[in-house]
């Protein structure tokens, strides 16, 4: 079995994880992993790639960084170079024969170190420093967040963030006051940036935000062992009375994590974490996209997906509940 080692990490967990071919033009997602590095992490090679000459390992970090490191497994006991895109060039010491080539997009380096059969340890001498005049550079700025947003919006606060919206001069008042976010697009814009502005979802009002991951690629099932499916976040539990009352759920995802499609169907599931109902969204408002400006959630382009005026994502929270992103259509 071949298998990768990674000893550590820059950026900021959770990291997502791929092994791709040279080119990056097929990749395959590994895994989500939500803790820092060091400690090591280890994971075999897919199949399909075991024999390839060449690999190269993609990690994307919390705040939208990407990293990656290709290698190349020689016979034995010749003396790898590493050479990181910014200066100081560390001083590596291998103990077997792969000769990386770090080249992140984010001018933190992490150091990965790939094994074939035999798990490697690469001890660097010293750690990359950067200047003070480098600051790190993300892929793309509209490209940031890499959650999905779940806001959930409880009867108990509809007198709160009702007042609150009235007092920002916006029309739509909350679900929970049955009102919709305007169908015109400029309307609209300005309705979401309020309602997602409202205090309530940090200070402890309404119930935190709810953040998950959307994989790029289909892969095999996540931990609660559903499928992993392109563009579809994973599956998200609300565990029994965290609420403590009927709420509103709305999901609130970047256009870029679906592929600029529209979530159409989201899953629903009520105890079981493997039997779920797919819901329909709300064409009407997942229809217009608004850009977030302010500070709760990261800032860049959203589409919103609730069920709105059905009350199929009306749901009392007696019972643990499961979301996943099911069907993301043109």
């Amino acid at each position: 079995m071949s298998l990768i080692t990674i000893d550590s990490i820059a950026g900021t967990p959770p990291y997502q994880i791929y092994i791709c071919d040279i080119f990056e033009i097929n990749c395959v997602f590994i895994t989500t992993y939500f803790d820092y590095v060091p400690p090591s992490l280890t994971f075999s090679v897919p199949s399909g790639y075991t024999y390839a000459p060449i690999l190269l390992i993609k990690i994307i970090d919390s705040t939208g960084c990407v990293y990656t490191q290709n290698y190349t497994c020689t016979t034995p006991t010749p003396t790898p170079s590493v050479t990181p895109t910014i200066p100081p060039t560390p001083s590596v010491t291998p103990t077997i024969s792969v000769t990386p080539s770090i080249t992140p997009t984010n001018t933190v380096t992490p150091s990965i170190t790939p094994t074939n059969t035999v798990t490697p340890s690469i001890t660097p001498t010293n750690t990359v420093t950067p200047t003070n005049t480098i600051t790190p550079t993300p892929t793309s700025t509209s490209e940031a967040p890499i959650y999905a947003y779940l806001f959930i919006e409880p009867y108990s606060g509809s007198s709160s963030i009702g007042s609150y919206m009235n007092s920002v001069g916006s029309s739509f008042y909350g679900f929970t006051n049955t009102s919709s976010p305007s169908t015109s697009s400029t309307t609209f814009n300005f309705d979401m940036n309020k309602y997602t502005d409202f205090s309530g979802w940090t200070t402890g009002l309404f119930p935190t935000i709810v953040k998950q991951t959307v994989p790029f690629t289909s892969s095999t099932l996540d931990i609660y062992g559903n499928p992993i499916i392109a563009y579809n976040f994973t599956t998200t539990k609300i565990s029994e009375n965290t609420v403590g009352s009927k709420s509103w759920y709305t999901w609130i995802i970047p256009t870029y994590l679906t592929n600029y499609k529209y979530q159409t169907e989201i899953d629903l599931g009520v105890v079981n974490p493997n039997v779920f109902t797919s819901v329909k969204m709300e064409p009407t408002i997942y229809g217009n996209t608004f850009t977030y400006t302010g500070s709760t959630i990261a800032r860049t382009t959203y589409r919103v997906y609730t069920t709105y005026p059905s009350t199929s994502f009306e749901i009392d929270n007696t019972y643990d509940l499961y979301f996943r992103g099911s069907k993301v259509d043109i």
